[in-house]
């Protein structure tokens, strides 16, 4: 039985498998089967599964894309009484995936959205990683250029969550040593290909999983990668070496120019700190010459 409690037609968010087609629920099929339209991120990737289950409604697309037009046109459809499904590729739909904006603007126009819960690599990677799981942070993808990793994982480095990222394979191992560089160290788990034919789940300190990695052929797959949170305890510049590394960069000319990168080389060099201690601080100091 759904949750559709206003009698009219609503829009279902539907979570489907993120490899193995058995991994869908009762519920969610029984919804698929009964719609008439179901709005798919590819249509293609989608109709493997629902030959599978015999589901034959009509299916439109929408991906990041087009999804503000495909949210007008979503929305429209179930305004006017076609009930309409949407699912994603793999998982929960609208989690680091397309889906957001129909949600937003069916919410604005008054109508009723509806949950079908079921797979997401979050919550599938974080039960098996063997890291904390009663607090976390996800991240979704980490941005494409290397100094936006930066920022991002500085602004993250004294979360005491467990961190939750997606990373294309391409650039994981890249990732995992800007990790290590400005996290620390700290101990991870990488979860590749989940619930597929080859799921793989490493563990291990950052650096050890970034060697492994460096030493095959090739990395390919759909990955999570966790990493423990700040447990308070880990070497970094107590509030001493903090103002000590802000009255260096004061006096420094014209550093708000040279870079993050270059600035770290040279606070580290001068003050005798670790790189991956001292790269948040100069963020930080950064971001107030920036904002001020």
């Amino acid at each position: 039985m759904d949750a559709n409690r206003t009698g009219k037609a609503c829009l279902y968010m539907v979570a489907t498998p993120l490899g193995n087609l058995d991994d869908i629920t009762g519920r969610a099929v029984e919804i698929l089967r009964r719609v008439p339209v179901i709005a798919c991120e590819d249509t293609r990737h989608s109709r493997r599964l629902f030959q599978r289950y015999g589901i034959d409604a009509r299916l439109i697309s929408y991906h990041e894309h087009n999804e503000q037009q495909a949210a007008a046109r979503i929305v429209t459809l179930v305004e006017t009484g076609t009930e309409v499904a949407l699912v994603c590729d793999a998982g929960t739909p609208g989690i680091s995936d397309p889906g957001y904006r129909v949600v937003r603007l069916a919410l604005e126009r008054g109508i009723q959205v509806v949950p079908v819960p079921g797979p997401s690599a979050v919550t599938t990677a974080l039960c098996i990683s063997g890291l904390p799981t009663d607090s976390f942070y996800f991240s979704g993808f980490l941005p494409a250029r290397d100094s936006g990793v930066r920022r991002k994982l500085a602004e993250l480095a004294k979360l005491r969550a467990t961190l939750v990222f997606y990373c294309p394979a391409r650039r994981i191992e890249k990732v995992l040593g800007l990790a290590a560089e400005i996290l620390g160290n700290r101990q991870a788990a990488l979860c590749r290909e989940l619930t597929k034919v080859h799921e793989e789940m490493l563990r291990g300190r950052l650096q050890s999983i970034e060697k492994e990695l460096k030493e095959r052929p090739a990395v390919k797959g759909e990955i999570v990668l966790l990493v423990a949170g700040y447990e308070g305890n880990e070497d970094k510049p107590g509030e001493e070496k903090a103002g000590a590394v802000e009255e260096f960069l004061d006096r420094l000319d014209q550093a708000e120019t040279v870079g993050a990168r270059r600035l770290t080389t040279l606070v580290s060099e001068k003050l005798g700190l670790p790189r991956n201690r001292v790269y948040p601080l100069v963020c930080g100091w950064l971001n107030r010459k920036s904002a001020g």
